[in-house]
Order: structure tokens, then C-alpha cells, then sequence
């Protein structure tokens, strides 16, 4: 995998070099040493989708994406999970987080928890596996908190990209990009491989690692080389597609007992304009008929008036034929 990244990245490399400039962001020095990006009018769009998208990309977007795929792996979880969040330890101590962006940990909510991660240890999710699970049940629960609605990781980084400087880092060795799935799996130390690859395809199949892996492979790259003005590059190729996404799920805190937040409709971040108005809707039959009549009835209307002026002044001529429904 590693080998075939560096191809990648070589051969990537390459085409930037020999890309014709108009086909590409132009990078201009500052006064700090850093390169300002300026995308061409094709690169522009996308990147103004990649800011939709980024920005749903919350703690809170996450831990639902994380919750979903423990309990798409493990058969029987869900109602466990459903179950300690009802428990009045658990209850009171979300209601601190949300109320205050507080842990809330109290020794009867760590006694709740630990009852939870005995039932959890049956199904064989156990130890660190089985509190991040419970981490994210919890925080899937209240992602309107303030915590929840924080950015996650580096999505910060696809957020202004046109005219800024761009905000990207090293991630590591061993980090795969476009593979938030796999790159999430590999929190989860006490389970077997087969197990945790079946986590990894989960939450791969979820809104937030599509989103996610969407905006590393078509940005990270080019974010890192744009960079680089101070050692010569000139020119960088950013994204000239939107990505076609599902629309995020919608949001809201869910504590026992409250309504819940209202959250505002998602819009769907791989629609490439949503401030473009919707075009207008065609008319009904009988209303583009209606229209066409009220046309040729005011026709008709200023015809005859200048039928009735001719003949009063002298000229002879017919009368307009009579159409029913038309002629009054």
C-alpha cells in the first residue's frame, strides 16, 4: 500500500509539473513566507463544495458514523446501546455535557458504565473498544452540544481554500487517505482482525467517511503542494468535479424526557450551488391553454376596436368572425 501511495504521489507530482499553467491554482509568495492560493474559474466550484461539506463534519457527525458502525459489526448491540442511555446515571451526567461542555463523570455514572461494558463483554466487545463505543453512543446522543458541533480533525483544512494559505499537515505514515474506515479501525485494540476489517467496510459506508474520504482524496494533495511557492511551484492542480454525496443526516440532541434541539435542514453539500434558485417549474396544460387564450382575447379586443374606428370613419369592413368563448 505504501509503495503504491508513493507511485501515486510521484506520478502526481509529475503532471503537475508538465500541466499547462491556465489549468491550474497560481501560488503567490507573502510577506510571511507562506503561499496564497488562487483557484481558476473550474477549480472554483469544487472547492466551494468541499467548504459545504467540511463543515458538516462535526464531533458530533462523527460519533453518530462511529456508533453506527459498532453496531452494524456487533448483532445485539444497538439495544444495549439504547439501553445505557436511559439509565439515570447516564441521563444526568449528558445533561451536564450539554448544559456546561463538561465531562459530568460522577461515581454513579461510572458504576452505570460499568455495568453497560459487562453487558457489552458478552457480545466480545471489551476494554478501550468497548468505552469508545460508549464515548460515541453518548456523544451521538447530544451532537448539537458544543463540543458536537466543533469541527473534527483536519476538516478545518478544506474550508477557504481559494485566496488563503493553505492549512494542511503530515498525518503520519500510516495514515491512508481516503480510508477513514480503516483509518478508524485502528483505535480498536481488542478484537480479532476479520472483526476489525468488518468495522472498518461499516464505517466506511457511512455519510461521514464518504464525506471525509472524499475531500483527502481530491484535496490533501494538492493543500500540501500549494506549499511549496518558496521552492520554485508556481502552479497547483486542484479539483475541477464536485463529488457526488448523500445528503447528511440530520442532527439533533436526543436526551430522555426533552424535546429535541431543532437542527436546521441539511442541505446536500454536493450540490454545487445551493443558493442557485430552483428553476421554475413548468406550467400545467390548462394553465399555458388559459394563457394563450387571454392572448388571443386581447387580440381579438384591439382588433375590433380598430375595426369600429375605420368604420366610422368611412371605410367598409366586415365584421370579426365570432368565436365563442373570444368576441363580446
Amino acid at each position: 500500500m505504501k509503495k503504491f501511495i508513493a507511485s501515486a504521489v510521484a506520478a502526481a507530482t509529475a503532471f503537475t509539473a508538465t500541466v499547462p499553467t491556465t489549468h491550474a491554482a497560481t501560488l503567490t509568495p507573502t510577506d510571511q513566507n507562506q503561499c496564497r492560493v488562487t483557484l481558476n474559474d473550474a477549480e472554483r466550484g469544487p472547492a466551494w463544495q468541499a467548504e459545504r461539506i467540511a463543515k458538516t463534519l462535526t464531533h458530533g457527525m462523527y460519533a453518530v458514523a462511529v456508533a453506527e458502525a459498532f453496531e452494524a459489526t456487533f448483532e445485539g448491540l444497538k439495544p444495549l446501546g439504547d439501553d445505557h442511555l436511559t439509565q439515570p446515571a447516564i441521563t444526568t451526567a449528558q445533561e451536564i455535557r450539554l448544559a456546561n461542555d463538561e465531562p459530568g463523570a460522577r461515581p454513579d455514572y461510572n458504576a452505570a458504565r460499568a455495568a453497560t461494558k459487562a453487558k457489552l463483554a458478552k457480545l466480545g466487545l471489551v476494554y478501550t473498544d468497548a468505552d469508545f463505543y460508549l464515548d460515541m453512543k453518548e456523544g451521538a446522543q447530544i451532537p448539537l452540544s458544543p463540543a458536537g458541533t466543533s469541527l473534527k480533525g483536519s476538516a478545518g483544512w478544506y474550508i477557504g481554500i481559494d485566496g488563503s494559505v493553505p492549512k494542511a499537515n503530515d498525518l503520519g505514515p500510516d495514515y491512508e487517505f481516503g480510508r477513514t474506515g480503516a483509518n478508524t479501525a485502528r483505535f480498536l485494540n481488542h478484537m480479532p482482525d476479520w472483526k476489525r476489517s468488518a468495522f472498518a467496510s461499516n464505517m466506511s459506508a457511512t455519510y461521514f467517511a464518504q464525506a471525509f474520504d472524499a475531500l483527502e482524496s481530491g484535496f490533501h494533495y494538492p493543500l500540501m503542494q500549494a506549499q511549496k511557492c518558496n521552492e520554485g511551484t508556481t502552479h497547483v492542480i486542484f479539483p475541477m468535479q464536485n463529488v457526488d454525496l448523500p445528503t447528511p443526516p440530520a442532527l439533533a440532541n436526543t436526551l430522555p424526557g426533552n424535546p429535541a434541539d431543532p437542527a436546521p435542514t441539511p442541505t446536500d453539500p454536493s450540490n454545487p450551488d445551493p443558493d442557485t434558485p430552483a428553476p421554475e417549474r413548468p406550467a400545467t396544460v390548462d394553465a399555458k391553454l388559459a394563457e394563450v387564450i387571454g392572448i388571443i382575447a386581447a387580440v381579438l379586443t384591439a382588433l375590433g376596436a380598430l375595426f369600429a374606428l375605420l368604420k366610422t370613419a368611412g371605410f367598409n369592413v366586415p365584421d370579426l368572425p365570432k368565436i365563442p368563448g373570444l368576441n363580446k
